[in-house]
């Protein structure tokens, strides 16, 4: 369900949101399919000119440096959508495995402008500039000068990557057509619904995949060959069982929660549980995906061990298994 699909959040208009806090990481060259292969925690060799991949960056111990979404835009050349706050570091650390490939590693996100489209009226609106509005999860469709992916489930959400040399009639139809936000409050709020985790600087090298519940929506495959961390990510997944999951939880009006915040049982000062993601839904409460045990959500988390104010959880649109 998407945030603008919630009882308290009735939209029926097209909201139109530039997405300044996504980055474009773009591989390329004759190594650029293999390169990434060994690197991320997806089957980069099965990308289809139709279908992205979720997947993740990790260290050796198995902790997810980065999330992204990947796209092949050419059979050479790969598009990664994260972050923009852990893209340098992640263009850092790739380029320390690249020395020995032919491959090239480089910012793009000046040559694109990323935005986000919600509404029910969205497939008639970008009807009108591209062939297709994808249908599927991680399907997506493209012009000369635009890309339109759907990242989630969720029905009335896609994004929208356009080439910033282009002057396109699309954004113009669609700046005519929608409501221009100005901030991602709303795209975030939906993205959480969809219990997609998002890394951040605060995130980043913290936690297992599985304890984003990455293994649940398509971030990993366990039966691709090595990655860094692979090992510990496998090992959890045949032998050990994931103790701590994530959760979509709410908490009332005027509850600030910001990524990496540490959540309380009441009276143990030690966190029982953190913030991965969180969002202000239209009612004013506070959305937020929270790693945690299933303890912790049975007695209770709250954002203080003392005083503190208590959240709730609500439903993700799949299962979510503790070990």
């Amino acid at each position: 369900m998407t945030d603008h699909q919630s009882p308290d959040c009735p939209h029926t208009k097209l909201l139109l949101t530039p997405l300044v806090s996504e980055a474009l990481l773009e591989v390329s060259g004759p190594d650029a399919v293999s390169f990434l292969h060994n690197q991320a925690s997806c089957d980069i060799r099965q990308l289809a000119s139709d279908a992205a991949c979720y997947g993740t960056f990790c260290n050796p111990q198995g902790r997810v440096l980065a999330d992204f979404v990947a796209l092949a835009v050419a059979p050479d050349t790969l598009l990664l959508r994260l972050r923009g706050e852990i893209l340098e570091r992640t263009l850092d650390n790739l380029r320390r495995f690249a020395v020995f490939s032919k491959v090239q590693l480089r910012n793009a996100s000046e040559d694109w402008q990323l935005l986000g489209i919600q509404g029910r009226e969205l497939t008639g609106a970008l009807g009108e500039g591209l062939p297709e509005v994808p249908a599927a999860p991680l399907a997506w469709t493209h012009t000369a000068d635009a890309i339109a992916l759907r990242t989630t489930g969720d029905t009335d959400a896609v994004e929208l990557w356009v080439r910033s040399t282009a002057a396109s009639d699309l954004l113009s139809s669609l700046r005519a057509q929608s409501a221009l936000q100005a901030d991602e409050t709303a795209w975030q709020a939906a993205t959480l619904r969809q219990g997609v985790a998002r890394l951040s600087a605060a995130t980043s090298g913290e936690f297992l995949p599985q304890q984003l519940n990455y293994d649940l929506i398509g971030h990993i495959n366990f039966r691709k060959g090595c990655y860094p961390g692979q090992e510990v990510i496998a090992r959890m997944h045949y032998k050990g069982k994931a103790k701590r999951r994530m959760l979509l939880m709410t908490a009332p009006v005027g509850t600030e929660l910001h990524a990496g915040d540490a959540l309380f049982r009441a009276g143990q000062a030690q966190p029982a549980g953190t913030v991965i993601n969180a969002a202000h839904a239209d009612s004013g409460a506070q959305l937020a995906l929270v790693s945690t045990t299933e303890t912790a959500v049975e007695e209770g988390l709250l954002t203080a061990a003392e005083r503190g104010t208590a959240l709730a959880v609500l439903q993700l649109p799949y299962a979510v298994p503790f070990g």
